[in-house]
């Protein structure tokens, strides 16, 4: 499975322009606040990280600020959501459903012990049963 650095450079690289024109009118205004997108990046992928760590099918890539390509999206959605509300850009509907579904998969990854290389994953979906039984039973309601 392929893992990638998100730091302040793919972070740029994978701005939406309008938000990137946004982006450095702001810091232009504001340019103490140029390590605030470095510092967003970095809280966004440790959180994912600790998530994917907790997934015992999983090796970890030793670089702090990697993730695997798989949560690449995911990790974008956050990390724009992030730094809009800094920088005070009203939101839509579109942007907030987004973040949400991102905030949600990045919650399951806490719990989850699905295997989420493709290269090491069987045939899905598996219709085997759980446990096997002899007979079928019907019971009276």
């Amino acid at each position: 499975m392929a893992w990638t650095a998100v730091n302040e450079a793919y972070v740029l690289g994978a701005m939406p322009s309008d938000l990137g024109a946004e982006y450095s009118g702001w810091l232009t205004r504001n340019p103490g606040k140029a390590s605030r997108l470095s510092e967003i990046a970095a809280s966004v992928v440790a959180d994912f990280r600790a998530g994917l760590s907790a997934n015992p099918s999983l090796a970890m890539e030793p670089g702090e600020d990697t993730v695997p390509e798989r949560c690449l999206q995911h990790v974008s959605t956050i990390v724009f959501y992030h730094l809009a509300m800094e920088m005070g850009i009203s939101i839509n509907m579109s942007a907030q459903t987004a973040f949400i579904r991102a905030e949600a998969y990045l919650r399951s990854l806490y719990t989850s012990e699905a295997v989420i290389d493709r290269d090491t994953v069987g045939q899905t979906p598996s219709y085997n049963p759980v446990t096997e039984r002899n007979e079928r039973v019907l019971r009276p309601i």
